[in-house]
């Protein structure tokens, strides 16, 4: 049987609990066990969770502090390959244009060489073709002398 209080004290308005002096022992005994329990179980307890709040507040702030020095090196790593490909796409442009350059001197050079070459070449050929016909000229006489004396049989003067 749970409750012990007889049925006949609640009724006439008496109460189920009596204040004598182990009331005191019991508050004492309370306290103690509420000290007790507070300095070896809930203390720690306590301190144990502000720990982890406190770590977990740390880990934030650290992770927010790298995402935001990591945000800034990729800012400066693409400013500077914005810079870089900048730059390589002058050195390119003035590359094909020193190219075109250089290009087109050394075609005109050629160009020059091949006329000078061609110059030189036909002069050359003037020159032997005049001195190979004052040869044939001057050979001419004795040829067409060689050729009556063949033809006629007999000697020409």
């Amino acid at each position: 049987m749970p409750f012990s209080i007889p049925l006949g004290v609640m009724l006439a308005g008496g109460s189920p609990v009596d204040l004598d002096g182990s009331i005191f022992l019991q508050l004492a005994i309370f306290f103690a066990a509420f000290f007790i329990l507070r300095s070896l179980v809930f203390k720690p307890v306590m301190d144990l969770f502000d720990a982890r709040d406190q770590a977990m507040e740390g880990s934030r702030t650290l992770a927010q502090s790298l995402e935001s020095d990591a945000e800034a090196k990729r800012e400066h790593f693409e400013s500077q390959l914005r810079s870089v490909r900048h730059q390589a796409s002058e050195n390119r442009h003035r590359l094909q244009a020193e190219a075109q350059q250089l290009a087109r001197e050394l075609t005109e050079k050629a160009r020059r060489e091949n006329t000078a070459a061609l110059s030189s070449a036909k002069a050359q050929l003037d020159l032997e073709s005049r001195t190979t016909r004052q040869k044939a000229q001057a050979e001419v006489p004795a040829l067409a002398r060689q050729i009556a004396e063949k033809l006629l049989g007999r000697s020409v003067h």
